[in-house]
């Protein structure tokens, strides 16, 4: 993967050598320098037996990485009669501060670290929940899975293929309950989707469509009083390309390449795995993918603005993404294109199923209960309890995590992204 970073063994080695295991051995022109994904060890963390939990006991949760995203599933969680969350772990000072406070509102002596390493180390959890910066969620999930946690990590799991393929085996390997991120596949109205597209209802599938049309999505204010010290900016940056302290690229990180695969890790990945949830098919054959930055609005943006993404699965659909900043007057629409129906979702709220064909379609009017984080934390706690399977497992991670750095991999290269099933690569 093209990255400025310097992960661990981040391009020391030369781009013929690094990459040919993972692309098949072919040359890529990178921004910079092409960076072959290495996978950290996870840290030495004591390794305990899982415990066994009975009807009544209550789960002993961690969380690493509490901004933005990370408090608004701690809020859920925290409405749960069953978790406790008991330790908690962020580099930001401010953001652990609010975290533990409202912790200490049910767990008195919840415990706060600043270094996740150090969380394993001292606690014994039965699960954590992860929404660190991206960059930062497989030296996290390594270790959790190290220390036999159960996971819940948001998406996208990984930013390379390989990371994700170290994750998958490793959570196999423990038998680790595993749930990704994307709640929507816990949304009401997606299951319908998922319903009619099984059951036929709009004959055969051809294609699927999604049009998100708005402004600076995923850009936030920064907060004041951000230093290097209140940040432990170094901790942010782990192996990554250093730079100083830069207020925007802590906040704002997804719009930096070193952190994220921007919009196709993160708009992208959404409905991407709602396509991969509603249509049950496996991985695509191939990932095309254009991109710039054309708004040109944010002259420290390192990850594209706008993109074009189009995935070719052999069960006999496209699937074709695109973004861009514009004024928000389309906002957002899915759709999927049978050839006996269609299935529109507006705005992640309403979705009208039309069976037939246009002379004589029926509409069915489908309304959302909401894009909430509650059922989707109770499908992933109610697993933890009876061993069985997520309804966004460790192989929906995998695939998503795998479909976006493919998308970057067509975007940066100009070639389109190959997957060879029987080995698990990538090829350009």
């Amino acid at each position: 993967m093209k990255r400025d970073s310097s992960r661990r063994q981040f391009l020391q080695q030369s781009a013929a050598a690094g990459a040919a295991g993972m692309f098949g051995g072919c040359a890529i022109a990178g921004r910079e320098q092409l960076a072959a994904a290495a996978v950290e060890a996870p840290a030495p963390v004591p390794v305990r037996e899982r415990r066994v939990l009975g009807a009544n006991d209550r789960i002993q949760v961690g969380f690493i990485g509490i901004g933005k995203r990370g408090g608004a599933i701690l809020d859920s969680t925290l409405k749960r009669d069953d978790v406790d969350v008991v330790a908690i772990a962020d580099i930001c000072d401010m953001n652990r501060a609010a975290a533990l406070a409202k912790c200490r509102t049910k767990v008195a002596d919840a415990r706060e670290y600043v270094q996740f390493e150090e969380l394993f180390e001292k606690e014994r959890l039965d699960a954590i929940v992860t929404a660190s910066p991206d960059h930062i969620h497989t030296p996290v999930i390594l270790t959790a899975l190290e220390a036999r946690c159960d996971v819940y990590s948001e998406k996208p799991m990984t930013l390379t293929m390989d990371e994700a393929k170290a994750i998958r085996d490793k959570a196999r390997a423990t038998g680790a309950v595993f749930q990704v991120g994307t709640q929507l596949r816990s949304n009401n109205m997606y299951q319908a989707a998922r319903a009619a597209v099984q059951s036929g209802a709009i004959g055969t599938l051809m294609a699927v469509h999604v049009n998100r049309n708005m402004w600076g999505a995923g850009v936030y204010d920064i907060p004041p009083g951000l230093t290097a010290e209140s940040t432990h900016w170094d901790l942010f940056l782990r192996e990554t390309k250093p730079y100083p302290f830069d207020a925007d690229r802590f906040i704002n990180w997804r719009k930096y390449v070193e952190y994220s695969n921007g919009a196709a890790g993160d708009l992208m990945l959404h409905h991407l795995d709602l396509c991969h949830f509603i249509t049950g098919c496996g991985m695509p054959e191939r990932v095309m993918s254009v991109g710039g930055q054309y708004a040109k609005t944010e002259t420290n943006r390192t990850t594209p603005d706008t993109i074009s993404v189009l995935l070719e699965y052999p069960e006999g659909f496209q699937f074709n993404y695109i973004t861009a900043y514009v004024n928000g007057h389309y906002g957002l629409t899915e759709r999927y294109l049978g050839t006996d129906g269609t299935i529109e979702v507006r705005d992640m709220g309403t979705m009208s199923i039309f069976r037939g064909r246009m002379e004589d379609e029926q509409e069915e009017i489908v309304v959302s209960e909401g894009i909430l984080d509650g059922p989707h934390l109770e499908n992933f706690f109610a697993a933890m309890r009876t061993r069985g399977e997520p309804i966004a497992p460790i192989e929906a991670g995998f695939m998503g995590a795998t479909c976006a750095h493919m998308a970057v991999l067509s975007e940066q290269s100009g070639e389109s992204a190959k997957w060879d099933a029987a080995t698990e690569t990538i090829a350009l």
